[in-house]
């Protein structure tokens, strides 16, 4: 977008009475990247009314999705929100893991329909916060939907025998052996062998 302006084909969408309908993320590049914005007006128009337009265009984003029912306050995309401003790192399907506490994506229809809910906050921004700790070790892929489902999967599954702070501590003395892997399944392998390395009491990680 910057190189290449504001696309002429583009536009977002105001009310009459100038308040922002759809194009929430395009408005934002566009702050960022300084360049004008096209826009159109639809007078009496609202959320629904381009909702129902873009689901027939299919360029809604889950995040224009998220705005609206924040407009409306549901508490869970509200949540979801802050979410996404405080973990910036972490893109949509990755929040959606973290905020449900379970490694199986929110399916996008449930989601854009409004019926997505947040399982426990608390739990949610603990582990996003405990990946960031892994940052400096595994800067390329801490944050990347396999891992990210590789590392919930033993935290929901495992949580009352992995302790994390014994696991960083083991990070710290092995960095070399946090490496990338092509499946989850893999990636909880390498956790476990992390995990275990110096241990008497092996902890199985994977069943």
């Amino acid at each position: 977008m910057k190189l290449n302006g504001w696309l002429p084909t583009s536009r977002v969408v105001i009310n009459g009475s100038g308040e922002l309908i759809d194009g929430h993320h395009r408005v934002r590049a566009a702050k960022i990247a300084n360049v004008p914005v096209r826009y159109s007006v639809h007078r009496g128009a609202n959320t629904d009314d381009i909702t129902e337009l873009n689901t027939l265009q299919r360029n809604w984003s889950p995040y224009d999705h998220l705005h609206k029912f924040v407009v409306r306050e549901n508490p869970h995309y509200v949540t979801f929100q802050k979410f996404v401003n405080d973990y910036p790192m972490f893109k949509y399907t990755e929040v959606s893991m973290l905020l449900s506490n379970n490694m199986t994506s929110t399916k996008r229809d449930s989601f854009e329909s409004g019926n997505y809910v947040v399982k426990n906050e608390k739990v949610g921004r603990e582990w996003a916060d405990n990946l960031l700790r892994l940052k400096p070790y595994f800067e390329k892929f801490y944050n990347k939907s396999i891992f990210v489902r590789g590392y919930i999967k033993v935290m929901s599954s495992k949580g009352d025998v992995f302790n994390f702070d014994e696991f960083i501590h083991k990070v710290k003395l092995r960095p070399n052996k946090l490496v990338p892997c092509g499946t989850v399944d893999q990636y909880v392998e390498m956790i476990e062998s992390i995990y275990n390395y110096n241990r008497s009491n092996k902890v199985n990680l994977r069943f």
